[in-house]
């Protein structure tokens, strides 16, 4: 008989029976450590409170934080892009305060509750740099403040001339691009008699310098000319510069001295050709700015140096805000130009109260900001910032 193998057919898989296998992926082995470079990237965009707290992570991150100089500029440097403001409030009814304002966008600002902290010794706010903000208690006497850190310093007292107890003292503050580091300038004035063919009452200048990390004041050359008011010096990009004016053949001119703060050298600057109307001084776009009141129109004008060459250059023209009861003109504070030039914010009197708004320079518009009733304020853009006293 033929023998017959028979084929066992294997069935076919189904999609309901079959078992499928698949690729095992190799497992990586967790990351342990971020590269120093990315971590540093990341640390410096935080907030300064943040950071603060993150000192007690591990010995380099405290290290990093607390004592690394290119950490803390670089850290500085992203700041500037978030600008915020410090209000000081003086009145003669109401305590002192330092009112801090979390942000300077001018579609928010003062939405939010800001942070409030009541300063009786302090008088006047002087100047923001870098993060810290310079105050002067008395005549004396200056402070450092750092809002981001809450640190603050008190600076060494001044040597006041004994025959000058009646004199007054314009403190100003910022950086030394030279040396890398900050002074605070003081320059008491004080009245004097001058005898020759003519006797005139004169203001005679003290002018003093303290170094951030001393312990002292220096004194430098005193000041080329008549201060013209009490106002603190104006600092920009290494440069003091105050409103000055000289007496020369029975006249006063007003003019702008600057003190270059490396050199410690005076500089006389002429005003732009305008009329005679009252001006305020202050810093706008990392330039010295100037704005004219008139009846009806404020000026900004920002001055530019090239080189040698000194000019003025007219930023934009807004309408008249307020007006105080006591003056014709209407004194109107630019704290803050948008890069666009279409917001502006910037406070003003109107019946002897102060108010802020928001200029839409694009629409011709402006938007009252509703604050609380202060009568007198002083207030500066500045910055996070890890810089230490």
């Amino acid at each position: 008989m033929e023998e017959t193998t028979a084929t066992t057919r294997q069935p076919r898989p189904t999609t309901s029976t079959a078992t499928l296998t698949l690729p095992v992926k190799r497992q990586q082995p967790p990351v342990t450590e971020l590269p120093f470079d990315l971590m540093v990237e990341i640390l410096c965009r935080l907030p300064v409170k943040s950071l603060l707290r993150f000192r007690s992570v591990c010995k380099s991150w405290n290290s990093l934080i607390s004592n690394n100089p290119k950490f803390t500029y670089k850290h500085l440097h992203i700041s500037t892009t978030k600008p915020k403001l410090v209000i000081f409030t003086h009145t003669e009814t109401r305590p002192r305060k330092i009112i801090d304002v979390t942000s300077i966008e001018l579609d928010f600002i003062f939405t939010s509750t800001p942070t409030q902290i009541e300063f009786s010794f302090i008088n006047q706010l002087i100047a923001s740099c870098d993060g810290l903000i310079c105050f002067q208690v008395n005549k004396s006497r200056a402070l450092l403040w750092n809002p981001s850190t809450t640190k603050s310093k008190l600076l060494p007292l001044l040597d006041i001339p004994l025959q000058a107890n009646d004199g007054r003292t314009i403190f100003t503050f910022g950086y030394d691009p030279f040396i890398h580091n900050y002074k605070v300038f003081s320059v008491f004035c004080y009245d004097f008699k001058y005898d020759g063919f003519h006797t005139i009452n004169g203001c005679k200048t003290e002018v003093k310098v303290h170094t951030l990390g001393t312990h002292s004041w220096r004194r430098i050359q005193d000041f080329p000319s008549m201060v013209h008011d009490d106002e603190p010096g104006t600092i920009v990009n290494g440069k003091v510069y105050w409103f000055a004016y000289s007496y020369v053949s029975g006249c006063y001119t007003r003019h702008i001295v600057s003190l270059d703060l490396g050199k410690e050298s005076y500089k006389e600057i002429s005003l732009p050709d305008m009329m005679l109307v009252p001006l305020t001084m202050g810093c706008l776009r990392d330039s010295l700015s100037l704005v004219f009141h008139s009846n009806t129109f404020n000026d900004v004008w920002l001055f530019k140096e090239c080189g040698n060459e000194d000019s003025w250059i007219k930023l934009i023209r807004l309408p008249r805000f307020g007006r105080d009861e006591d003056r014709f003109f209407s004194y109107s504070n630019v704290i803050y130009i948008s890069e666009d030039n279409n917001h502006v914010l910037l406070n003003f009197k109107d019946d002897d109260k102060l108010k802020w708004a928001v200029y839409d320079s694009k629409n011709d518009t402006s938007r009252n900001i509703k604050t609380q009733d202060w009568s007198l304020v002083d207030s500066k853009v500045y910055v996070e910032s890890l810089v230490s006293l």
